[in-house]
């Protein structure tokens, strides 16, 4: 199975899907999932977010060792 999810319009009764040439199939199925409303973040829960990240990072400078987001090092770590 192939999923393409990229939605070029949508009406409020239709939705156009525009098949790249190079996809493999000539017959397609459509889902439709609706998705409930987000209700909107508040400043104090984004606040919150922030400071459990904060916490987690003065954790990991407390336990003095360091992280590199290096691929060569990350390659290299897991024998690729």
């Amino acid at each position: 199975m192939e999923a393409l999810r990229e939605i070029h319009e949508v009406n409020s009764g239709s939705i156009t899907i525009q098949l790249p040439k190079t996809f493999p199939y000539q017959e397609v199925e459509v889902i439709v999932l609706p998705v409930a409303p987000k209700p909107p973040v508040t400043v104090q829960e984004q606040q919150a977010v922030w400071n459990r990240i904060k916490q987690f990072r003065d954790q990991l400078a407390r336990s003095g060792r360091t992280f590199s987001d290096s691929t060569p090092l990350i390659r290299e770590d897991r024998g690729w």
